[in-house]
């Protein structure tokens, strides 16, 4: 069940692991070459899936409402459906695709933080979990933005509930995608991983929000991929939640 007793804290230590681990990839020269892999491949899949999904925005506007301030309109509430969901699903595939250089970073900041390594996964079976993991956030998260966009589009001053919404459940998806390849490692399979985003709603909150924040920005944008794993650690650790698997020791 969700912790209530620790939403603002734990809603701000979501933020404080992100940030944390950001200061600590970009003055570790050493992980720069392994983040560069999956910042290369998020930037590939983030622009494709944008391009393309803003583009089919604006063609499905202009078929639906001719042309003018109307039609113009809802091509931005669409194009901003369309970019919100080129980010969660790039993201979502960039992780398990670049799987070697996350796997890398993760272990290089458990040694930081002095705790134990976990153990070595194959190699297929890992990035087929991190598949499923990444449709699941995807099978939940995009049938969510897709109906806010609908009842943007039927009455357009709803946009000031949906914009916001459309931004939790998008940060909500990349939290969850993020926090996979620690807990996988560890071999914390998907239903207690739902277990600790439940307890820990806030902290999957605040931590989801900052990434999303930094994928706004131009050209720091790509950073959130490695640095997302890196604060996913950082997050659990700080959590201290008691797993009922074989990381107990580990988590709790």
């Amino acid at each position: 069940m969700i912790d209530h007793n620790e939403g603002i804290v734990g809603f701000f230590r979501g933020i404080g692991a992100f940030v944390g681990a950001v200061g600590w990839v970009a003055s570790t020269p050493r992980l720069w070459l392994r983040a560069s892999a999956p910042m290369a491949t998020a930037l590939v899949l983030v622009l494709a899936f944008g391009v393309l999904g803003f583009g089919a925005a604006m063609r499905l506007a202009h078929r639906a409402a001719g042309d003018g301030f109307g039609a113009e309109f809802l091509g931005v509430l669409l194009g901003f459906a369309a970019m919100v969901l080129a980010i969660v699903i790039g993201v979502s595939l960039a992780q398990p695709l670049s799987g070697w250089a996350l796997e890398g970073i993760v272990r290089a900041q458990e040694r930081e933080l002095n705790l134990p390594p976990a153990a070595h996964p194959p190699w297929l079976a890992a990035m087929l979990g991190s598949l499923a993991s990444a449709w699941l956030g995807l099978a939940v998260g995009v049938p969510i933005v897709l109906v806010l966009t609908l009842v943007a589009w039927a009455f357009p001053p709803a946009v000031l509930v949906t914009v916001p919404l459309k931004a939790v459940v998008a940060a909500l998806v990349l939290a969850w995608d993020l926090i996979d390849y620690p807990l996988a490692l560890h071999g914390v399979g998907v239903r207690a991983r739902l277990a600790w985003c439940t307890h820990h709603f806030g902290a999957l909150l605040g931590f989801g929000l900052a990434a999303l924040v930094l994928f706004a920005v131009p050209g720091l944008g790509l950073l959130a991929l490695p640095c997302g794993v890196a604060g996913a650690v950082r997050l659990v650790h700080a959590s201290r939640y008691p797993w009922p698997s074989r990381s107990r020791a580990y988590y709790s």
